[in-house]
């Protein structure tokens, strides 16, 4: 055994002796086998008297201070750690514990001019209580050399003992159990209710919902570590490294902070390639802690569903990020243009896009549209006519002709808006777009989805890295319905309904659920239809039909063969 020196006119010391309310709480107690036996100990200790306690030895500097730690919840009080006394190579040989009310509060701290926050509640009342060990090198057992039992006030009330700070603790098992909920969204209160529950209640849970914020920020303060933005882009750099398709990229303002960011993960841009003719984005969603718009680009993927290309967090909304981001897209997008994109109407996505996208057909939201047309005019009759000419299925010529009348009608022609809107007719009208694939997108009410459903996952508290954290989980969410629609399409058969059976079958086999049941409706309205005359010319089909006892409106329809699908 090394040897220590017990002299104490040569100790030091430690980190352990305490300044005003710092003080190091001791914790945990004596490990026991059951409850029984637990109950057993606190009872020895209750019946301890005070020669009993100064005759008590222990194996270990730890062994004892778990006893006094004990030993005070038993007597409701609380314990802390005060002088340690080392020997010359470092080894304690006296350790001292006292009361938590013990010492005082220095007058320096009392009298502090510059105090912006109202002083603490004052903890400390130079209470005498002390129990102090010292190592015997002879024995080899730490023997008590010191023990006051009075106290200067009064003792905790029974029922109050855990709210001591020295009994209060988050166990390893407990923040594996906390941190793990918190990765996956669930929020604090929710925590403490849901372990609360566990332990069955708060006298056995062991720490209080403050300590399970400081414990929760803590590790908020770790994962940052050298910064907010830093964190993130350190994840993303480790993020490429698993997966060779991530991308990011981001700008810096003139200080050197992060400005932009951009990025989108392998399976993104797959889908994109596979599902990216059509792209919706807005940037409505502000939902994080730094206040900075959301773009997110989505589209719909073979189920008909919500897929999300790209994700981007930006400084402002002018025309020269939105040229960064689209620049930034398509970089990312090996250079595909979409071939159709639908925004909100905001100029500078307007402008944006008809730089970055130039062969890209331009939507504005109809929703968004209809809501400005609301602000913007006060004829509740003109407003019924004008989502008739958004929505309806017609040629240019009648668009324009019941647009005149109904400007005339109710005397708009010079209002600055509705002129406005006209001039922008092939970007709305639904008359204008007969001939255009937009994969049955007409708002960004998709991206408005998103926006509703992160709400879930993404709290605006939330660091930067941990936005993006939660928004992966939301992600992840989606591609899951995915996954479900693909399990659903391969293990399932339709069931066959119209007298159409043959054409049918085909696309049974060809589209996926979701898809052929949409189709299946237009197969059974064709069902309803009588062809009147057909006629082929240079491989251009054109059909004339009328509905079933509607002959009076008859239907032209051109079809132009391009392949065959065999059935």
């Amino acid at each position: 055994m090394e040897t220590i020196f017990e002299e104490e006119d040569q100790v030091q010391k430690s980190d352990d002796m305490v300044d005003d309310d710092g003080s190091n709480q001791v914790s945990g107690g004596p490990e026991t086998d059951g409850e029984d036996d637990d109950a057993e100990y606190v009872k020895n200790i209750l019946e301890l008297t005070d020669d009993d306690v100064m005759g008590l030895e222990f194996d270990s500097e730890e062994e004892a201070v778990k006893f006094y730690e004990r030993y005070g919840q038993c007597f409701s009080f609380g314990v802390r750690k005060d002088n340690v006394y080392r020997g010359p190579k470092g080894c304690v040989v006296t350790r001292q514990l006292v009361c938590s009310k013990e010492g005082a509060r220095h007058k320096k701290y009392m009298e502090r001019g510059d105090r912006v926050r109202a002083p603490k509640p004052i903890t400390r009342v130079s209470c005498p209580a002390r129990f102090r060990v010292r190592y015997e090198r002879n024995s080899g057992k730490w023997k008590v050399t010191l023990f006051e039992k009075s106290h200067n006030h009064e003792l905790t009330p029974v029922d109050k003992v855990h709210l001591i700070s020295s009994f209060r603790q988050i166990s390893e098992s407990d923040k594996a159990q906390i941190n793990s909920l918190k990765i996956h969204g669930v929020r604090t209160c929710n925590i403490m209710g849901l372990m609360l529950g566990q332990k069955g209640g708060h006298e056995s849970l062991g720490f209080t919902k403050k300590d399970l914020y400081n414990h929760i920020d803590k590790e908020k303060r770790i994962r940052v570590g050298n910064g907010d933005a830093v964190a993130a882009l350190s994840y993303f750099e480790a993020k490429s490294e698993s997966d060779p398709m991530f991308f990011s990229k981001y700008t810096k303002t003139v200080d050197e902070n992060l400005k932009d960011l951009f990025w989108s993960d392998g399976v993104s841009r797959l889908d994109y390639h596979a599902f990216g003719d059509v792209v919706a984005f807005d940037s409505t969603y502000k939902r994080n802690k730094y206040n900075k718009p959301l773009v997110i680009f989505c589209g719909y993927n073979h189920h008909g569903q919500t897929t999300i290309f790209a994700c981007a967090l930006l400084t402002d909304e002018s025309a020269n990020t939105y040229k960064w981001v689209l620049e930034t897209f398509a970089e990312c997008m090996f250079q595909k243009h979409p071939k159709a994109v639908v925004t909100d109407g905001c100029l500078a996505m307007k402008e944006a896009i008809r730089c970055i996208f130039p062969n890209a057909r331009h939507r504005l939201c109809s929703w968004h549209i209809q809501q400005t047309a609301i602000e913007k005019l006060k004829h509740s009759e003109f407003l019924d006519e004008f989502s008739g000419l958004i929505y309806a299925k017609m040629n240019a010529e009648k668009f324009e002709r019941l647009w005149a009348e109904a400007v005339e009608k109710y005397d708009l022609a010079n209002n600055e808006w509705v002129r406005y809107m006209y001039g922008l007719k092939t970007m709305w009208a639904a008359a204008y777009m007969k001939d255009l694939f937009f994969a049955d997108i007409r708002t960004t009410s998709m991206c408005e989805g998103i926006n509703s459903f992160i709400k879930s996952y993404v709290q605006c508290k939330n660091s930067l890295i941990d936005f993006i954290h939660n928004f992966e989980r939301a992600v992840k969410e989606y591609r899951h319905n995915e996954l479900v629609a693909d399990f659903t399409t391969m293990y399932t058969e339709p069931v066959l309904t119209t007298p159409l059976r043959e054409i049918e079958i085909g696309f049974s086999k060809l589209l996926t659920r979701k898809m052929f049941e949409e189709v299946k409706s237009q197969i059974q309205r064709v069902g309803g239809l009588e062809i009147t005359q057909r006629a082929e010319v240079n491989g251009v089909v054109m059909l004339r039909m009328h509905k079933f006892l509607y002959e009076r409106r008859e239907y032209v329809v051109l079809y132009e063969a391009f392949c065959e699908i065999c059935m």
